[in-house]
Parts: C-alpha cells; sequence; structure tokens
C-alpha cells in the first residue's frame, strides 16, 4: 500500500464534506498559484483566463450565460471579455437565428492562448502527482468525476441551511 493511500484510508475517518470543499480549494489555489506566470506570458488575468474557458466550453455562447456560469454579474464579465476581443482570443457577432442577439466565440489565437493554459496546468498536475501511485490518482478521478456528475444532476430541494 502507497504512503499516500494509507494517509488517505486514516483521514476517511475524520474527513467530511467541509474537509473536502477545503481541499479542493487548497489544491486548486496551488495550481493557479502556479499557473501565474504562464497567465503573465499570455497576457490575461485570471478572471479572463476562466471567461475564456467558458467561451469555449459553450461554444457560441452570450455574455449573460458566462456571467451566469462564472457567478457574477455581466458587467463584471463585460470587462474581460472587452479585453479579450481587444487582445484578439475572442471574436463578438451577430447570432444567425437572433439578430439582436450577440454571441461569443474563440478565435484561433484565442483557442492557442487557451491549450497553452490547459497545457501548463496539465504539467502542473503531472508533477504534483509524479510520486503517487496510479491506483491514487485513478481513485481521486474516478470520486471527483462522480461528485461532479452528482453535482450536475438538478437538485429538487435545496440543501437546509444551518442556523
Amino acid at each position: 500500500m502507497s504512503v499516500a493511500s494509507r494517509v488517505a484510508r486514516e483521514a476517511v475517518s475524520t474527513s467530511g464534506p467541509d474537509d473536502l470543499v477545503g481541499s479542493v480549494h487548497e489544491v486548486m489555489r496551488s495550481v493557479l498559484r502556479e499557473l501565474q506566470p504562464t497567465l503573465e506570458d499570455v497576457g490575461i488575468t485570471m478572471g479572463q483566463f476562466w471567461a475564456l474557458h467558458l467561451v469555449s466550453s459553450l461554444g457560441r455562447t452570450s455574455l449573460t450565460s458566462v456571467a451566469r456560469h462564472l457567478s457574477v454579474a455581466p458587467p463584471t464579465v463585460c470587462v474581460n471579455i472587452d479585453l479579450l476581443v481587444r487582445d484578439g482570443l475572442v471574436a463578438r457577432h451577430r447570432s444567425e437565428q437572433d439578430r439582436r442577439a450577440v454571441e461569443l466565440t474563440l478565435t484561433p489565437a484565442g483557442r492557442r492562448a487557451e491549450a497553452r493554459l490547459w497545457r501548463a496546468i496539465g504539467h502542473v498536475m503531472e508533477g504534483a502527482t509524479a510520486d503517487l501511485s496510479r491506483e491514487d490518482v485513478a481513485t481521486a478521478t474516478r470520486v471527483f468525476r462522480e461528485i461532479r456528475q452528482r453535482l450536475d444532476r438538478p437538485q429538487i430541494d435545496p440543501p437546509a441551511e444551518d442556523s
């Protein structure tokens, strides 16, 4: 049994959802800190990266949709999108279905920038998992995929608030 497996098994008895949230946050913060030099090389901020990624993931999309997925106000996203358009990474164009609507898409330069940033994230994760067993990495991947699938399911009742 690997050291990571033993530590994970020992932690199971004391870990709960709050610990998982904290761990995910810490991992993401560390990955994003390591990504910072690449962001600077590309010439965008973290907020612009997430907007760029959502435009890519959603395909032809609207500013409102990007804002909704980021859980921020449209004017906040508008600033980032304006900068991405200015830098030639995102294009705005009229919808073919509704000429009143403006759609966003990545430009070829935007696709290259996003690919470069995801490669950098991949390198960070390769380094972070290099001495973990394949089994541990596979288990983490399986668990996170299952959690994502559960989160993507529509919830009938929101969780109760603690008083």
